[in-house]
């Protein structure tokens, strides 16, 4: 369908671009951890990267995407492209053997079924009843994000119901986590092209998100970088058990991100430095990227008639 809205109206220099990028980052994390199931956090970032690529076909084919997208309509599995170990790695920047025992293991738990033309998520493993939870507070965490957006200004360029978006009978939560999969891959993607891989920036993300959780809303509307004498450092300890990572695994890319200037160690642990996350090496900022994101996130969420369900309910 391509990006219903390349170029959005106002300039990026309108929108409370920090206000904007704490929502992304607090939806970002909340939809990794939701995914997690006592695991760490590398698990949901593999499958989601999984997930993508199976339901790429329906991604891309308008009719498709609204024809399974409630969750009485799973699409049935010969709609769904299997995608090789190594593409999966090489999309993260991660060792293959690292991402092949997680897959095994996965396979083992029956998430996944691994064929020779690759590997992929079958209907019966994301229709059990846990899922199909984890599904909807996915979608409702979406509807969440889009209201918050929606208070800042930030998606007054999307319409609601543009002229051929479609109508659903119930919720469309399958559209909206397939919505949910392409943009978080594209955040991950930011983050890589910053930082190399995407469990140093998960674990960069998750300690801002960590040092600035104690503070009232009215602190955290603020359109800046939080002031240091205002955040709470954390332990590598404790960031780790956030996580769901070894320490030493936590302890070895905080050290990295300490050397580069992406955090601070103070008395008590350690402060991101999340300003330096935002200057990309083309002069680019990346609270403009993430604008574009999340725009185009909402704009294709309004083709598929989502935006207008929402708008719907609201209304009663």
């Amino acid at each position: 369908m391509g990006d219903p809205h390349p170029s959005l109206a106002p300039p990026a220099e309108f929108y409370p671009q920090w206000r904007i990028a704490r929502a992304s980052l607090a939806f970002l994390l909340d939809v990794f951890a939701n995914g997690r199931d006592g695991g760490d956090i590398m698990g949901p970032l593999i499958l989601s990267v999984i997930v993508e690529a199976n339901v790429a076909p329906i991604n891309q084919d308008p009719e498709l995407s609204r024809r399974y997208a409630t969750l009485d309509s799973p699409p049935p599995d010969d709609l769904r492209r299997p995608v090789s170990i190594n593409a999966v790695a090489a999309s993260l920047r991660l060792p293959y053997e690292t991402v092949r025992r997680r897959i095994a293991k996965m396979a083992d738990d029956g998430v996944v079924v691994v064929t020779p033309r690759g590997v992929y998520v079958p209907t019966l493993a994301v229709d059990d009843p846990f899922r199909l939870a984890m599904a909807t507070y996915r979608y409702e965490r979406l509807k969440a994000f889009y209201l918050e957006l929606k208070a800042l200004r930030a998606l007054d360029d999307v319409p609601v119901r543009p002229p051929d978006a479609p109508t659903y009978p119930a919720p469309p939560i399958r559209a909206g986590v397939r919505l949910i999969s392409e943009y978080t891959l594209r955040v991950i993607d930011q983050i890589m092209r910053r930082l190399g891989d995407p469990l140093t920036g998960l674990i960069l993300l998750e300690m801002a998100r960590a040092n600035a959780e104690h503070l009232p809303s009215g602190t955290t509307r603020a359109d800046r970088p939080m002031p240091d004498a205002l955040r709470k450092p954390i332990p590598v300890l404790a960031l780790s058990r956030r996580l769901g990572l070894p320490p030493e695994t936590t302890r070895r890319h905080v050290r990295r991100l300490e050397a580069e200037g992406f955090c601070r160690r103070v008395r008590g642990g350690r402060l991101a430095a999340l300003e330096q996350l935002g200057q990309r090496g083309d002069g680019a900022h990346g609270l403009d990227e993430n604008l574009h994101n999340v725009q185009r996130l909402f704009a294709k969420a309004a083709a598929l008639g989502v935006v207008a369900y929402w708008e719907d309910e609201a209304r009663g």
